[in-house]
C-alpha cells in the first residue's frame, strides 16, 4: 500500500510546486479512460453520467498532433433528459485530414417559447414537450495545402417522435399537431480556419468556421430547408498572466424548418431554446486572469438577439454576465479546468468547465 500511495503521488503531483496536477498521466495515457459527465443545462436540469474514452495514442506523441479518440457515453438529467450514444474523432495522416463521426439516442425534455416576440408576451413559463431522437452525424475535413484551413463535408440525420403539453398556443406557436415525427437529414459543406496554440485551453489564435447544412428530401428528410452558421473565436495575450477572448456568431434558417432545427441564443446564463429566430446573432468576451501559476479569475459578459420577419417580432437584447474560476490541472498541456457561474435575464446558472468555454 504505500508503494501504491507513492506511485499516485509521483503521477498526480507536480514536484516542481507540489500542487496537484495530471500532466503526466494524461501525456501517457493510451487506451481507455473512464470520464465522469456532469451536465449543469438550466434547461434540461442537473445530471450525471459517464463516458468510455479510448485514446489511439497519447497527447505526448512525437508528430505532435491530437490523437484520435472513440468514446461511448451516456447521462440522465433531473427532469428525466437521457441520452447513450458513442463516436469517433479522429486526426489522420499528420493533422491533414479530421473526421468526426457519431451516433446516438435520447429523450430530450425541455419547454418550448415559440419565435421572439410571442414568447416574451405570451408564454413566459413556455410549453413542455419531449422529443424521442436518434442521431447520426458524419463529418470529413481536408487541410488546404500546408495552411490553416480545412475544407469538407458532412452528412446529418436527426429522427424525431414530438409530443407537447399544450395550453391553447399550439396554433400560434406553429407546432403542427401535439404528437408528430419529424425526420431531418442534411448534407453540409464547411470552411474552417485554426490556428489555436492549444486544442485544450488556447491563449492565442483563430478559430472559425463556416457552415451551410442543406435539409432535402432527396437524402431522406421531411421538409426542405437550409441552415447557415459563423462562428469566430479570437484569443490574444497582452500580458503574460491576462488571457482575452472575443467570440461571435451568427445563425440563419431558410424555408420549412421543424421546431428544433431553427437557431437560438446560446450564451452561459441562457437556457437553451428559450430566444429562437429565423436569424440570431450573439458577441461575448471572456478575460482570464492568472493571478497565480495555478488558479486564474474569469469573468465574461454576452449580448445576444434573435429576429424574426413579420409579426412574429424580433427578442430583445439579451443581456448575459458571470465569473468563473480555473484551476492549472495539466501544466505542461495547458489544460485548464474550473466552474463559471452565470446570470442572464431570468436565470442564474453554474458551469463546469474542462478545457475551454464553448
Amino acid at each position: 500500500m504505500p508503494g501504491f500511495a507513492f506511485s499516485l503521488g509521483e503521477m498526480f503531483i507536480d514536484p516542481s510546486d507540489g500542487h496537484i496536477d495530471m500532466s503526466k498521466w494524461l501525456m501517457q495515457k493510451q487506451g481507455f479512460l473512464p470520464v465522469p459527465i456532469i451536465i449543469t443545462e438550466p434547461a434540461i436540469g442537473n445530471g450525471l453520467g459517464m463516458a468510455g474514452i479510448y485514446f489511439h495514442d497519447n497527447l505526448a506523441n512525437e508528430e505532435r498532433v491530437p490523437p484520435s479518440i472513440s468514446a461511448l457515453a451516456g447521462a440522465k438529467t433531473s427532469n428525466g433528459t437521457w441520452f447513450a450514444g458513442g463516436g469517433h474523432l479522429g486526426y489522420w495522416a499528420k493533422d491533414t485530414i479530421r473526421y468526426t463521426g457519431g451516433l446516438g439516442k435520447g429523450v430530450i425534455q425541455m419547454d418550448y417559447y415559440g419565435l421572439s416576440g410571442v414568447s416574451g408576451k405570451d408564454l413566459e413559463s413556455g410549453i413542455s414537450f419531449e422529443t424521442d431522437a436518434v442521431f447520426f452525424v458524419q463529418e470529413l475535413q481536408f487541410r488546404l495545402a500546408d495552411s490553416n484551413f480545412f475544407a469538407g463535408a458532412g452528412y446529418y440525420l436527426i429522427d424525431t417522435g414530438n409530443t407537447f403539453d399544450w395550453t391553447g398556443k399550439l396554433e400560434e406557436l406553429g407546432v403542427p399537431e401535439i404528437n408528430f415525427d419529424s425526420r431531418s437529414a442534411a448534407a453540409g459543406l464547411m470552411l474552417n480556419y485554426d490556428n489555436l496554440n492549444n486544442i485544450l485551453t488556447p491563449s492565442k489564435g483563430i478559430d472559425a468556421e463556416i457552415n451551410g447544412m442543406f435539409f432535402n428530401e432527396t437524402w431522406g428528410s421531411d421538409q426542405n430547408f437550409q441552415r447557415y452558421n459563423v462562428l469566430i473565436s479570437y484569443y490574444t495575450k497582452p500580458v503574460s498572466s491576462l488571457v482575452v477572448l472575443l467570440r461571435s456568431a451568427a445563425s440563419s434558417v431558410r424555408g420549412d424548418s421543424p421546431f428544433y432545427a431553427v437557431p437560438f441564443v446560446q450564451l452561459r446564463g441562457v437556457k437553451a431554446m428559450q430566444f429562437q429566430g429565423e436569424e440570431t446573432l450573439k458577441g461575448e468576451t471572456e478575460l482570464r486572469w492568472s493571478f497565480t501559476p495555478r488558479w486564474a479569475l474569469v469573468g465574461f459578459a454576452g449580448v445576444g438577439k434573435a429576429f424574426n420577419e413579420g409579426i412574429k417580432g424580433d427578442s430583445d437584447n439579451i443581456y448575459t454576465k458571470g465569473l468563473g474560476m480555473r484551476y492549472l490541472i495539466a501544466s505542461k498541456l495547458g489544460l485548464q479546468a474550473g466552474v463559471d457561474i452565470a446570470k442572464g435575464p431570468e436565470d442564474t446558472a453554474f458551469y463546469i468547465i474542462f478545457g475551454h468555454s464553448i
